[in-house]
């Protein structure tokens, strides 16, 4: 690193090594619980994947609103404005408490309505699976918002270890809970949702205990923190809500895409399905960059010192294309012995090899460029900037060119190929805003 720059080569491994751990952990503690919540019966399994259809919004919505305060709080703490970082976690803990109570109690109150207005009338058991499973997830909305409040309090802050243990402990919790529930009470989808639940309420109990110790230099302040505050709302909703509307599209396109890759063969949707999962490791260590660019280039920026901010986005740019270079590259590497593991059969097998050829080249070229430019950009508070590329990337790119290519016959490889289109998009707003140096003037604190 350069010589009297804010972060060490030793505090940045400190941020990074534990995001890149609790990535890894959750992947593939997330793989074990799949497999247990699979062994109920098939209408039961129908009926948990439609609810975690809509569960998924919360477990992107949450986090993105949360931005708002991890990029807010990193500021005050490069500043070293203890008294408004102190202030930020109150009101960002005010704000998505009391947004998550809102969504549970009109969930609670419309479940059935909204379940059939979702899914309309789908199987009388798929149905009932899907009912008893969204009542109990109803009530995991808080504890889950209180958790995404303390992972973006003390990543903000530099200390990733906190939601690394907390996410592993929560993961283990969860996958514990399904064995004894689901195996050892005979509990079913009742047993999976339960099991949920109480590890997210272990999440947020952890989090909250936390952020309450005296001795938390970015925690709650008694119940006076939480008096709300409009300026404080302000700040981090310009944050967090086009944050949120950015997840939201992304989501939402990813879903429209699947569901134009489900009218193509058999064969082309298993590939298909392969290849995020493969792609989904791949970028594991990429995301947990993304992640650290809040307390990295926020706090640079909260200090005064913009061309830190533009140094250290350089430098998780290449560190991006480092990680990319040995988890794509290993990953094509060693695609007979990894796809051997999926029991495929030889016509998908020979669909998914040209697909991992074609996504290392673009991913090792491109994808940094493309995704870890905007969390680095946002945490400098150029959010708004970031939503209007992604959502014209994704849906002038992703969306319309994958109906596009499929129409012209591209099949499978049209979908990837639109995925092409989104980056290149997404990289010819984000480099030259990059270049220009806009980004670094934007006020947040």
């Amino acid at each position: 690193m350069k010589k009297g720059t804010m972060f060490s080569r030793n505090q940045l491994f400190k941020i990074l090594a534990p995001l890149m751990l609790e990535q890894a952990l959750a992947m593939t503690i997330g793989l074990a619980d799949m497999v247990m919540v699979s062994s109920c019966s098939e209408a039961a399994v129908s009926g948990i994947s439609l609810v975690d259809s809509v569960n998924a919004v919360f477990l992107w919505l949450f986090p993105a609103i949360a931005t708002g305060g991890g990029v807010v709080l990193a500021q005050y703490l490069g500043a070293g404005d203890e008294e408004n970082s102190r202030r930020s976690t109150g009101q960002l803990t005010l704000l998505l408490l009391g947004f998550s109570v809102l969504v549970t109690l009109v969930f609670f109150v419309f479940r059935t309505e909204l379940l059939h207005l979702l899914f309309g009338e789908i199987e009388a058991d798929v149905m009932g699976y899907a009912s008893t499973y969204f009542l109990v997830s109803i009530f995991s909305y808080p504890f889950l918002a209180l958790y995404n409040v303390g992972a973006a309090v003390f990543r903000a802050e530099g200390n990733t270890r906190v939601s690394m243990v907390t996410s592993t402990a929560m993961n283990v919790f969860n996958v514990a809970g399904n064995a004894i529930l689901i195996y050892g009470f005979d509990m079913g989808v009742l047993g999976a949702g339960l099991s949920s639940l109480l590890s997210r309420v272990l999440g947020a109990g952890i989090m909250l205990r936390l952020l309450l110790r005296p001795d938390c230099p970015v925690g709650l302040s008694g119940w006076e923190s939480l008096r709300p505050e409009r300026r404080m709302f302000r700040r981090i909703l310009s944050i967090g809500i086009p944050s949120g509307f950015e997840s939201a599209a992304f989501n939402i396109g990813k879903l429209l895409v699947i569901s134009l890759v489900s009218t193509l063969p058999t064969s082309a949707i298993t590939a298909n399905a392969v290849m995020n999962s493969l792609q989904s490791i791949i970028l594991i260590p990429t995301s947990a960059i993304h992640l650290a660019a809040v307390p990295i280039v926020g706090q640079c920026l909260g200090a005064g010192k913009p061309e830190e901010g533009k140094y250290y986005t350089g430098w998780l740019i290449k560190l991006a294309y480092v990680c990319l270079l040995v988890t794509a590259g290993g990953t094509l590497l060693l695609a007979d012995p990894i796809l051997s593991l999926f029991n495929l059969t030889a016509e998908t097998k020979e669909l998914i090899k040209p697909l991992l050829l074609f996504y290392f080249a673009i991913s090792v070229t491109l994808y940094p460029l493309a995704f870890t430019l905007t969390p680095c950009i946002r945490a400098a508070g150029d959010a708004n900037f970031c939503m209007i590329a992604a959502m014209v990337g994704m849906w002038l790119g992703r969306i319309a060119c994958s109906y596009l290519f499929v129409y012209l016959g591209l099949g499978l490889f049209g979908i990837w190929l639109a995925i092409l289109a989104d980056w290149i998009i997404r990289i010819a707003f984000f480099v030259p805003r990059y270049l220009s140096g806009r980004w670094l003037k934007q006020k947040v604190i």
